[in-house]
């Protein structure tokens, strides 16, 4: 078991790191809990949307930052219940003392590489709409029609296999 304070500095500084629960990678959408006010989040700027009575925002966050590779929450302290809840398995890893600070930051690492892939991969084919979640935008530049060109067809190729290695990648070590 490790002292919560640190457990809590390492998630802090893992969480600076990543972002990928927040910026549209692991989730395309997050839904209102039980407690959340949606007026309140609305007049911190969040998009809500209702569909079938569930109320939910779409990811990438509004309230997400990222500069010189550190992640940040514009409305932290105000975040939605399922926002404060989520800890990915890196985060429970060493909060469990499973795995080391360093292993996660290493499989964050990974992860954004391999994200990086799957976008430059994405960026060759079209140019996508980047308000809206990574698999989103993947699924709706697989969608468009392959040429007779043997290169586009074999960049859909790559891109759809790149991004099922992304995906099970990301199930296996983030996704709880």
């Amino acid at each position: 078991m490790t002292d919560p304070d640190s457990a809590a500095a390492a998630s802090a500084r893992l969480c600076a790191t990543c972002g990928m629960c927040c910026d549209g990678v692991l989730f395309h959408s997050v839904e209102l809990q039980k407690g959340d006010s949606s007026r309140a989040l609305a007049a911190l700027g969040l998009k809500l949307r209702r569909k079938k009575g569930v109320e939910f925002f779409l990811q990438p966050c509004s309230a997400h930052r990222e500069e010189a590779g550190t992640c940040a929450c514009t409305i932290y302290d105000n975040r939605p219940m399922r926002c404060r809840l989520f800890d990915c398995r890196q985060l429970r890893g060493v909060a469990a003392a499973e795995i080391t600070e360093t292993e996660a930051l290493e499989k964050i690492r990974e992860a954004r590489a391999r994200v990086a892939e799957v976008t430059a991969l994405m960026d060759q084919i079209v140019e996508t709409n980047p308000h809206r979640g990574l698999a989103h935008r993947v699924a709706n530049a697989l969608t468009l029609p392959k040429s007779d060109m043997v290169i586009a067809s074999e960049l859909h190729d790559r891109l759809d296999s790149t991004m099922r290695e992304l995906e099970s990648f990301l199930q296996k070590e983030f996704r709880v």
